[in-house]
């Protein structure tokens, strides 16, 4: 996933609201694998479904006492 090619320097940005921008996975993907893969486009369809979920949350809550931080 993203944290095999965190080493590539590539600036990803949110467009808008549950669209990602998917021409730096592209980019940093073919860097990576070379210019057959497929990687990018399965690494950017997988985040878009990340956003799109309203049950998905990308930070970890803990509980402390009684609320959840």
């Amino acid at each position: 996933g993203l944290r095999e090619i965190s080493s590539v320097r590539a600036l990803i940005g949110v467009k808008r609201m549950g669209e990602l921008e998917s021409k730096p996975f592209h980019e940093a993907c073919k860097r990576k694998f070379g210019n057959g893969s497929d990687e990018g486009t399965m690494m950017c369809s997988t985040w878009e479904e990340y956003l799109r979920d309203p049950d998905w949350h990308p930070y970890k809550i803990i509980k402390v006492g009684n609320s959840h931080q």
